[in-house]
């Protein structure tokens, strides 16, 4: 399916969305009583846009009654949307061998700008349909000629107020020439929320540099390529960060299989030890790390600044002086080992 059938495909669908922007359902938030959700999706391709958008609703409604003023949907949302093409077969023959991961890379590249737009649009009008802000996920885009994993927020008036690249590639990521990024986005919109995309909540250093950016809450969209989930594995990331830097974590999860990898995770919300009610720190969690659904959490910002009062601060002027640098510096590593080794006798 080419670019104009997807065209008519969006403003087809644009009809449905529409009609939920007049209905109006904006959801007011407070510091002291903010509500969060959480998505965890299917990964599987879908067949139709009608198909795509009828699941983004259901859980934008689900997580709207429960009055969410932000949702947070998974790593790769966007990637399901490759269904709609009639080269994805082609993506089936990687699973098994049969395409190299440059040439899946390739295939992406020419894809992204088909499919993005589509992905934007309808994010755009679910986040303005509802009032609310929305951390679409990412999805592959085409960025100066290379690929990046790239999260999405959108503003309650559908406005796109910041991109976020993942800055630590996983090595299937980088074998289809995915390049990462080199620093976080500063915080837009009305939410002090800093996203981050699923491998980058595995590292101190993404959490520290968002605390300084001004951060209270971290999105983390993940789909992670693992059949058989672990607890302990789960807690590693965004878990682990939260405890360390008092950031109150909301973790959008995708599952199932696409294209011969299996991805599990749950769906949560997390908070430092003491700051939730079992001293778990979980607010929020799906009790399966398959299927789909959503969870919601009320989170007291207010506490929680006091609460990170009597922590370590991380120093603006290291993060700047030191952290930050060193995040560029690998970025223009990367660069230079795409470009290949020097002509001899340079």
């Amino acid at each position: 399916m080419g670019r104009a059938y997807l065209a008519w495909r969006v403003a087809h669908e644009r009809h449905r969305v529409q009609v939920l922007q007049r209905r109006g359902v904006p959801h007011a938030w407070r510091r002291e009583a903010l509500v969060v959700a959480a998505v965890q999706w299917d990964m599987r391709p879908v067949g139709s846009v009608s198909d795509w958008t009828a699941r983004l609703v259901l859980q934008c409604d689900q997580a709207t009654r429960a009055g969410a003023a932000l949702i947070v949907f998974p790593e790769y949302v966007g990637l399901s949307l490759l269904g709609l093409l009639s080269e994805h077969r082609i993506l089936r023959r990687a699973s098994a061998g049969q395409l190299s991961p440059t040439e899946v890379g390739t295939r992406l590249k020419a894809w992204a700008p088909t499919l993005v737009p589509l992905y934007r649009t309808v994010f755009s009008r679910l986040a303005a349909a509802y009032g609310v802000t929305v951390v679409a996920g990412s999805t592959l885009v085409q960025q100066a000629g290379h690929l990046q994993n790239l999260a999405h927020v959108f503003a309650p008036d559908g406005r796109l107020v910041a991109t976020q690249p993942k800055l630590h590639l996983l090595a299937t990521e980088a074998s289809w020439g995915v390049v990462p990024g080199t620093s976080l986005a500063p915080i837009a919109g009305p939410l002090p929320v800093q996203p981050v995309v699923c491998y980058d909540a595995s590292f101190f250093e993404t959490y520290r540099m968002a605390r300084v950016n001004g951060a209270e809450l971290v999105a983390v969209p993940i789909a992670d390529p693992e059949p058989d989930y672990g607890e302990a594995k789960a807690r590693r990331g965004a878990w682990a960060r939260t405890q360390e830097s008092g950031l109150v974590s909301v973790v959008g999860a995708g599952t199932g299989e696409l294209y011969g990898i299996t991805f599990t995770g749950k769906a949560a919300v997390y908070a430092p030890l003491a700051e939730s009610p079992a001293r778990d720190g979980v607010l929020a969690e799906s009790p399966h790390p398959d299927g789909e659904g959503v969870v919601v959490a009320t989170i007291d910002l207010d506490r929680l600044q006091a609460y990170r009062q009597q922590l370590p601060t991380p120093r603006a002027d290291r993060v700047a002086s030191w952290l930050a640098p060193r995040y560029r510096a690998l970025g223009r590593l990367m660069e230079d080992e795409r470009a290949g080794p020097p002509p001899a006798g340079l």
